[in-house]
């Protein structure tokens, strides 16, 4: 069944665009395209993720493909209810309690267990799991999460106080129920010398690692060692597929029960549904955007990146990359959420006199010639040529460099040597949470070099972003938030594209549950006729 027909965009700039540049997905890697089969075993989950993990462990932690995975093989004080908000729910907690606003007392449920032997859970643990990210020879890439917390204090086997250096509104719904909040058995971690990746030495959730192949596939199988509710499957199978057409074809094969699909095949697959199977178009909180290196010699002058920022036409890349399903952004605080601004400071369809202008004004000799990176996903790569269709209108060539995401990952880390002073533009996006602390804190002057490849920096977005973090008042929040996008519009360093939309096509026979930002909750995913 060909997937593939569409009929002619009606939008002029999208059909100039194509007019331009085709892109074919012909040659796209399949990004680890499982076996044929006619069905999945109906005490099997068939998921597909859209990377493979990197790691099981939290300190390490790099992606949301690999928060993904945490919730079924870890536990958390609190956890994001599964009703489709982002409320918190009791996990591994009896109870979460705010003492004051710079202490939370906890106490945990007694008689839940590691597996492999390492005994029951304690407040120790606790303690462990989280000053091992605060622990600075531990380098953890997302040690933001966890905001001003200074140390856990034991009071007994069972109960402990997160003591917290300074107010922090986003503890609970990113340090507590995010990645970062996965509690660890310490005796089974400092069993394997204090590190692991991809082999666990234990488990405290409903599913436990029965096997991981690289690239290609995690299973995770029911943990005999959980005290809770028995878990739904026998496996969970995860596909690591970074391809939409491989997983469509997938799905279609039978290998999937549930896949995220591209958009451009929503309205094939609505018209011509396979068997048995619905379409969800749900909202996503990742934020795309295109960011510039302003230390790069080429891209210091503002009123250049300015430029880029006017030359560019968002809607034009929404048509091409996102078929019109995908909404313009505002900036990295989607809609719904504290903070978020009702408009842009730059039109979304651009202004290229106003770009022209100011390359004159900067007295830029034209052409200027930029290298955009990107990864080699099909959906970077429409992005990537709308993106140099815009450019060239306005004088400005551009040479896109497409790589493999791990390889794309570090190209602006100063850990990895002095590539990132060679990065001009680049395509990036990522995962927020349930607090908007979580989409703007990578962007304060102490990430620059980290995952701050812009390089921006700013003593007012800095001091607003404490400010915003310690204030319980919505309202002010909110004016900090939007205050806080528009320097980082005013810099040039960024041009907003969109917050995305996650559709996923799901087998009737499975009750899936996903996260507001349309992540699945792979612990509450069940079969459909199970009553819970």
């Amino acid at each position: 069944m060909n997937k593939k027909v569409h009929a002619e965009p009606t939008n002029p700039a999208r059909r100039s665009f194509l007019q331009y540049a085709s892109l074919s997905l012909a040659g796209l890697a399949a990004g680890g395209l499982p076996a044929i089969c006619l069905a999945t075993p109906r005490d099997e989950f068939h998921y597909r993720n859209y990377q493979d993990v990197a790691s099981f462990d939290p300190v390490s932690s790099v992606s949301a493909a690999e928060g993904l995975l945490y919730g079924a093989i870890y536990q958390n004080l609190l956890r994001f209810r599964p009703d489709g908000t982002w409320a918190t729910e009791n996990d591994a907690a009896e109870y979460v309690r705010q003492a004051s606003p710079t202490r939370y007392d906890f106490r945990l449920k007694p008689g839940q267990v590691f597996s492999g032997g390492f005994g029951e859970m304690t407040a120790d643990d606790v303690r462990f799991s989280f000053e091992r990210i605060l622990d600075p020879a531990m380098h953890a890439l997302n040690l933001p999460d966890l905001g001003p917390l200074d140390h856990v204090e034991v009071h007994d086997r069972y109960s402990g106080t997160f003591v917290l250096r300074a107010p922090y509104a986003a503890f609970i719904p990113v340090g507590l129920a995010g990645p970062n909040g996965a509690i660890l058995s310490r005796k089974a971690v400092t069993s394997v010398g204090g590190r692991f990746t991809t082999d666990p030495p234990a488990f405290s959730g409903p599913y436990r690692l029965k096997s991981w192949r690289a690239q290609r596939k995690t299973v995770f199988e029911r943990n005999p060692e959980w005290t809770g509710k028995t878990a739904p499957f026998a496996e969970i199978h995860v596909y690591a597929m970074s391809d939409d057409k491989a997983a469509e074809m997938a799905y279609e094969a039978g290998q999937l029960d549930c896949a995220q699909i591209s958009v451009e095949t929503v309205g094939p697959f609505r018209r011509d549904t396979p068997p048995e199977s619905s379409i969800r178009v749900l909202p996503s909180g990742r934020n795309y955007w295109l960011g510039m290196n302003r230390d790069n010699p080429a891209l210091n002058d503002v009123r250049v990146r300015r430029a880029i920022q006017y030359a560019i036409d968002v809607e034009a890349i929404l048509e091409a990359a996102w078929f019109g399903l995908a909404p313009v952004s505002t900036g990295p605080i989607p809609e719904g959420m504290t903070g978020h601004r009702d408009q842009t400071l730059v039109p979304a369809s651009g202004d290229p006199e106003r770009a022209r202008a100011l390359l004159q004004e900067a007295g830029v000799a034209l052409p200027l010639h930029l290298r955009l990176d990107v990864t080699n996903r099909a959906r970077e790569l429409t992005t990537a040529q709308v993106v140099q269709w815009s450019l060239k209108k306005v004088g400005i060539e551009v040479e896109i460099r497409a790589q493999e995401n791990s390889a794309f990952l570090t190209i602006g880390m100063e850990q990895y040597g002095d590539q990132w002073r060679d990065v001009q533009l680049f395509l990036q996006d990522f995962v927020g949470l349930a607090d908007p602390y979580y989409s703007m804190t990578w962007f304060t002057s102490d990430q620059v070099g980290i995952w701050n490849w812009e390089r921006f920096s700013n003593a007012e977005y800095d001091r607003l972003n404490q400010l915003a973090m310690e204030t319980g008042d919505d309202a002010e929040r909110s004016r900090m938030y939007r205050r806080m996008q528009d320097l980082m519009e005013e810099s040039g360093c960024y041009r907003f594209i969109t917050n995305g939309v996650m559709p996923e096509i799901i087998r009737n026979s499975i009750h899936a549950v996903f996260r507001p930002d349309g992540y699945a909750l792979l612990r509450d995913c069940r079969p459909a006729d199970r009553v819970v």
